[in-house]
C-alpha cells in the first residue's frame, strides 16, 4: 500500500519563498529610498567641503600679498570624491547596501580671463594703461555627483565663484575696495595671476601647492577715474559682472559712494567694466595696486598609509 501523500515539505518551501519574496523587497525599498539618501547626504557634506577649502585657500593667498610673504609654500588637501577608501576593508559591506561614490577633477591653468586696468589723468588726452592684458588663471574644481546637482567652484582674481545648473554667482568677492575720503576715492585692488597647467580627476585625495613668485605694490597714484576691465568667454565675463555689480553695491552701502553702472558686452561675452569715479567729478581716485603671482601645482596623493 503507497504511502498517503503529506504536505509538510510543501509547506517549507513555500514559507523559505514567502521569507525570501520579503528579504527582496526589503532589500528593494533600501536600495530606492536609503541608498541614495545616504549618497545625497556625503555629496553635500562633500561640497561644503570643497567650499570651505577654496575660501581658506583664498584667504590663504591674500595673506601672502597682504604679508608679502614670497617664496612661501601653501599646501591644501581635500577629496576630489566621496568614492576614496578610508580603510583596507570593511566587514559586512556591500555594494547594493552602500552609495556609489562620486568623483571630480581639479585644474589649474594660466588664462581663462584678462585684466587690463586704466586710468585718466589730469592734463593727458589720453587715458594711462597701468595693467595690460594680464592673465588671471584659475584653479578649478568641477564635481562628478551620482545624487546630487553637479558643482564647479572656480578661484580666479581673488574671487570665488560657484556655477551649476542655475547659472554662476559670486561666493567670495575679488580684492577690491573702494572707500570715501572726502569728495575723493580710495580705490585698493590685488591683481592676482596663477600659473599652471594640470588636471588631476579621481576620486581620492589631492595636494594643491601654491608658492608665491613676486609681489610688489605699488605707490599711491592720483587720477580722475579708474577702468577696471575684465575680458574672456561669456560665463566669465556674466560671473565678473556680478562680482563688479557687489563691489558698487559695497560702495554704495558702506560709504555712499554711487559708482556707474557695470559696462560691458552682453550676450556673447567679450569684456565687461568696472568704472570707478568721484561723484561729483571735483575729487580724485587714488589707486593703489597689490600685484601678486603664484605658482600652483597638483599632485596626487595616496588614500592609504601604510
Amino acid at each position: 500500500m503507497p504511502p498517503r501523500p503529506r504536505d509538510e515539505a510543501l509547506s517549507e518551501v513555500v514559507g523559505f519563498v514567502l521569507i525570501l519574496g520579503v528579504i527582496v523587497v526589503a532589500l528593494s525599498l533600501y536600495q530606492v529610498y536609503a541608498v541614495p539618501a545616504a549618497g545625497r547626504e556625503n555629496e553635500i557634506a562633500h561640497m561644503n567641503q570643497v567650499k570651505n577649502r577654496f575660501v581658506d585657500y583664498k584667504i590663504a593667498l591674500d595673506s601672502l600679498w597682504v604679508n608679502e610673504k614670497q617664496g612661501v609654500l601653501l599646501s591644501m588637501a581635500f577629496d576630489l570624491g566621496t568614492g576614496a577608501p578610508a580603510t583596507g576593508g570593511r566587514a559586512f559591506s556591500l555594494p547594493i547596501l552602500t552609495p556609489a561614490g562620486s568623483g571630480g577633477m581639479v585644474r589649474v591653468e594660466s588664462g581663462g580671463a584678462w585684466l587690463t586696468v586704466t586710468a585718466q589723468e589730469s592734463g593727458n588726452e589720453d587715458p594711462t594703461i597701468l595693467i595690460e592684458d594680464l592673465p588671471l588663471g584659475s584653479l578649478t574644481y568641477q564635481s562628478s555627483n551620482r545624487y546630487w546637482v553637479d558643482q564647479k567652484w572656480i578661484y580666479q582674481g581673488g574671487a570665488i565663484f560657484l556655477s551649476q545648473d542655475g547659472g554662476t554667482t559670486v561666493r567670495v568677492g575679488p580684492s577690491i575696495a573702494v572707500a570715501k575720503s572726502g569728495d575723493n576715492i580710495d580705490l585698493n585692488i590685488a591683481p592676482i595671476h596663477l600659473k599652471g597647467s594640470d588636471m588631476i580627476a579621481g576620486s581620492g585625495p589631492v595636494r594643491i601647492e601654491t608658492r608665491m613668485r613676486q609681489g610688489t605694490s605699488s605707490p599711491r597714484e592720483s587720477f580722475d577715474w579708474v577702468n577696471v576691465t575684465i575680458e574672456g568667454d561669456e560665463p566669465t565675463v556674466w560671473a565678473w559682472k556680478r562680482a563688479f555689480d557687489e563691489v558698487r553695491e559695497r560702495a554704495k552701502n558702506d560709504w555712499d559712494v554711487n559708482l556707474p553702472p557695470v559696462s560691458g558686452e552682453f550676450p556673447g561675452g567679450g569684456e565687461v567694466t568696472l568704472t570707478v569715479k568721484p561723484p561729483n567729478g571735483n575729487g580724485k581716485v587714488y589707486l593703489t595696486r597689490h600685484s601678486s603671482n603664484y605658482t600652483v601645482t597638483l599632485h596626487g596623493a595616496a588614500s592609504l598609509a601604510e
